[in-house]
């Protein structure tokens, strides 16, 4: 068997689509008798990798283009390749010389298209469906989003597979001078409270940031909080009021920088509104710190009885759990113990194992 895989999201800094790749690629690469993998990656890709791919071929796509090129660069490259299955996230091409799985990581574009602006709404809305409709398989990341797939696309959830991502090694508790040195170049001090992920309307940081305000006029002694993303449509705004309010923004945090970024702070705040897995939380149990997160959507299927869960509308209940926690010293070393053993059950080989299982002959 020959599989295909879009690695263009890898060095365009965004965040879970590349996470996700990175840590698929790192599975595969750990299996025994993995079949013939071919790559596409852009020139950025490759040199986010660092001219390091292993076992895989490479298909160089070139530079990153935008839609619809960026879908017949992916045709004309898979008529040369011509494998057996082509793996892609969200989007497919309209035409494929071979079968096709789709990765559905959300669809947040289909149940709030408010969180977007527009024309990204229909697009995602346009080419998603096309690509859900399209494939042979479809992997969806978790079994909320594979319901989500029932609600929006009933006549193709029979083709979807629910298959976890995994945790990578990188992500453990031990740490030391060399965490500090990461977090030094960010302008980080440990001893944080951490929100990870971009600016973006379903990751609820407006609420977060007024958890956090409320939670600093109860006590100045609170510690300060650190925003680790990218920010995306319309969120100047909000960027300026976290400032304001004294938050930590240090911008886009690189994937060897995020094991050191979790171990030093002194918890992780997730309160998505809507996530389809929600690999942070299990990042930062992997390294020994404690997790308050969203009781919505997927997350309480990914982080079990490991975490605090809050309703993420609630802003005094978010505010409370963080000060519960800060409080309660036993209650983080259970939630320490807990989410290292919860994470651990999430590894990218059986990932990697479970999805050339799903797209075996």
């Amino acid at each position: 068997m020959h599989v295909a895989i879009n690695a263009t999201e890898i060095g365009r800094q965004r965040g879970g689509n590349e996470s996700y790749l990175l840590g698929l690629l790192q599975g595969l690469a750990e299996l025994e008798g993995l079949p013939a993998v071919t790559l596409l990656l852009t020139s950025a890709g490759r040199a986010a990798l660092g001219g390091d791919v292993g076992r895989f071929a490479v298909a160089d796509v070139g530079p990153y283009r935008r839609l619809p090129f960026y879908l017949w660069q992916q045709t004309l490259v898979l008529r040369r390749l011509r494998p057996n299955w082509y793996l892609s996230t969200f989007f497919l091409p309209p035409v494929t010389p071979c079968r096709a799985a789709v990765l559905v990581h959300d669809l947040s574009f289909r149940a709030h298209p408010e969180y977007f602006p527009r024309h990204v709404a229909f697009y995602m809305r346009l080419l998603t469906g096309a690509a859900i409709r399209q494939a042979g398989r479809i992997v969806a990341l978790s079994d909320f989003t594979r319901r989500e797939l029932q609600r929006f696309y009933p006549a193709q959830v029979g083709k979807a597979v629910v298959i976890h991502p995994g945790v990578d090694r990188a992500f453990r508790p031990q740490g030391g001078a060399d965490d500090r040195a990461a977090l030094r170049a960010y302008g980080l001090q440990p001893g944080y409270i951490l929100a990870l992920g971009n600016i973006h309307p379903r990751k609820n940081m407006a609420r977060l940031l007024a958890a956090y305000e409320r939670l600093r006029r109860q006590r100045s002694s609170a510690p300060p909080m650190v925003w680790a993303g990218l920010p995306r449509w319309e969120s100047g705004a909000l960027l300026e009021r976290a400032r304001a309010a004294g938050v930590r923004l240090p911008g886009f945090i690189g994937q060897a920088d995020l094991p050191a970024l979790y171990r030093q702070a002194v918890l992780l705040v997730y309160p998505s509104l809507y996530e389809g897995f929600g690999l942070p939380p299990l990042e930062a149990m992997a390294c020994g710190t404690p997790v308050v997160a969203s009781a919505a959507t997927s997350l309480p299927e990914a982080v079990g009885d490991a975490a605090l869960l809050v309703d993420p509308t609630d802003v005094e209940g978010i505010a409370a759990a963080i000060a519960r926690l800060l409080d309660d010293p036993p209650l983080r070393e259970r939630l320490r113990e807990a989410g290292l053993a919860r994470a651990a059950l999430f590894t990218w080989p059986r990932t990697a194992r479970a999805l050339l299982s799903t797209l075996a002959p």
